[in-house]
This record gives C-alpha cells, sequence and structure tokens, in this order.
C-alpha cells in the first residue's frame, strides 16, 4: 500500500522529519545501501574533490552521499598506492634576530603624579631628590 504524505506518494522515501507545526519534511533523494559498490570513476571524482577542493573531508562526504569512515579508506588507499602525494612536513628552525636589527622605540621618560591636600605635582623625567623635597616642603606650609 502506498500512502500519501502532502499529497506526495511515500516511494522512495527515505528520510522524514517533523517539527512542532506538524509539517513533514521529505527527501526523495537515492541512497546507498550497504555494500553497494561505488563506480570506478565516481569514486575517482569524488576522491580527488576530497584531495583538492577546500573542503573538510566530512563536507565532501556529505555532498556525495558517502559514509565518512568509506571516504577516510579510500583516502588511506590511494597514499599507500601512491596516486596521491603524500603530505610531509619539513623541518623548521627558528633563529632569533638580533636586537640590534630590530628598530628603536623611544622609551617614554618617567613620570609621576603626587597629590596632597588639594594640589597636584606632575613630575616627568629625572628629577633631584633635593628639588622634590623643596617642592613637598612647600606644599606642606
Amino acid at each position: 500500500m502506498v500512502e500519501e504524505i502532502d499529497g506526495v506518494p511515500n516511494v522512495g522515501l527515505t528520510c522524514a522529519s517533523h517539527s512542532a507545526s506538524s509539517r513533514l519534511t521529505v527527501s526523495l533523494e537515492a541512497v546507498r545501501r550497504r555494500h553497494e559498490r561505488w563506480p570506478d570513476d565516481e569514486r575517482d571524482r569524488i576522491l580527488a574533490e576530497s584531495f583538492t577542493s577546500g573542503k573538510t573531508v566530512a563536507q565532501v562526504s556529505r555532498d556525495n552521499g558517502v559514509g565518512l569512515g568509506l571516504l577516510h579508506y579510500w583516502r588511506r588507499q590511494a597514499r599507500a598506492a601512491g596516486t596521491v602525494e603524500e603530505l610531509r612536513l619539513v623541518p623548521v628552525t627558528v633563529v632569533r634576530e638580533e636586537q640590534a636589527q630590530m628598530p628603536a622605540i623611544p622609551a617614554s621618560p618617567p613620570s609621576m603624579e603626587l597629590t596632597v591636600r588639594d594640589v597636584t605635582v606632575r613630575i616627568c623625567g629625572a628629577v633631584e631628590s633635593e628639588h622634590l623635597r623643596t617642592v613637598l616642603a612647600a606644599i606642606r606650609e
């Protein structure tokens, strides 16, 4: 018996889901069954896409309806057979540059701000301690 859902016969129905609004979403895409053999040309196209497209392997797998584990298996086989150049890491040595080569950043002079009662004194640069004592004594008086 063929039932209809929203006026669509459910022949070839592969996936159904519902939401709170009770609208039914139907996918009529053909799904490969387990142990079904992929044609060589289609497998090679998907395999090439997984190595060159810039997409993740999982995304290529979803886009083409291939199981993720199967696609990883195909990739391992291709690497073992030498049909795909294997990714190799290259040793890298980090060398410190001399500080003399670095551009000099001008250092700002040291500064200090003193507040005594309602008087604020801002000091920039080096100040002799005797001069500072004289200014603080004048503020306290």
